[in-house]
């Protein structure tokens, strides 16, 4: 009997022995764990922070974007005689601009876009290259609004069959964000285009298409070699229309094409539309 209590004292101790072990382990395991735990927590808070700083460094940036564009085409606007009222709201309201004073400070001015019914009322600049008012305002400073502009492959007055204008589409209402009303239809089926040409001429346009596409070169051809190219051309450009604006185009026309983004930046919203009247502007 004692020989068998003996055995099986250490029976037990070999049992209290592995617990033992097994409780040490637990603890270990634990405080690894509550380690790993505040490591994880330390970089999800990092990485959060980091999150904050960039986004609240970039709507900083919009901000300052903003305020800055809307300061130069105020700017501009007195420097032109441009009255800063929309048309929408002085409609019928005599519309003059002073070109000599806006070459003067900027010589790369073309003209000046204005479309009744929205904000779109800015003078048009054409740089070296698409790039170069992309990203810079009519003072040359540095803004990722930029500025509207003619493409650079187009002559400045307006001339070639199709003349393409490039601007931004910014969430306030700045550049070309309206043309958007043009698209979607808000402002009917008859609308309207002015372009201001430098040499004091108002060419009146119609607009006969209007469309969201996927970037392509196609639309932004300028230049015809045959009146069967040009035609097939307008015909695309009609058929890719949202809207009948009731308009009818043939070769004989010259025409401008618009282009913004959508508001996600991955698509295109173009607008087409023909000349139909060209004449002096008063000085």
């Amino acid at each position: 009997m004692a020989g068998n209590d003996l055995e099986n004292k250490d029976k037990i101790d070999d049992i209290e022995i592995t617990r033992n072990g097994v409780n040490t382990d637990k603890k270990v395991n634990k405080s690894k764990k509550g380690l790993a735990d505040k490591i994880i927590s330390l970089v999800i808070l990092i990485v959060c922070t980091a999150g904050l700083i960039y986004s609240g460094s970039k709507l900083y940036k919009w901000v300052l974007n903003n305020i800055n564009s809307n300061k130069i085409a105020t700017e501009i606007n007195t420097l032109a005689g441009v009255p800063n009222i929309p048309e929408d709201e002085n409609p019928g309201a005599e519309f003059g601009i002073n070109f000599e004073q806006l070459l003067a400070y900027n010589p790369d001015v073309v003209g000046w876009i204005r479309v009744p019914g929205t904000s779109v009322n800015y003078s048009l600049l054409q740089g070296e290259t698409n790039q170069t008012y992309l990203r810079h305002s009519i003072d040359r400073s540095y803004n990722d609004f930029g500025w509207p502009f003619m493409d650079s492959k187009n002559t400045p007055d307006f001339t070639d069959k199709n003349t393409v204008l490039y601007g931004h589409n910014i969430v306030s209402g700045l550049m070309f964000a309206d043309l958007l009303y043009i698209y979607n239809g808000v402002l009917g089926t008859d609308v309207e285009i002015d372009i201001y040409r430098k040499d004091y001429r108002l060419l009146k346009y119609k607009v006969f298409s209007a469309y969201v596409i996927d970037p392509e070169t196609y639309y932004l051809t300028t230049t015809f070699a045959t009146d069967e190219q040009y035609s097939t051309f307008l015909s695309t450009m009609m058929s890719r229309s949202v809207i009948d604006f009731h308009q009818t185009v043939g070769v004989d026309d010259n025409i401008i094409t618009l282009q913004t983004c959508t508001s996600d930046a991955k698509r295109r919203v173009i607008i087409h539309a023909k000349l139909v009247s060209n004449t002096e502007m008063p000085r």
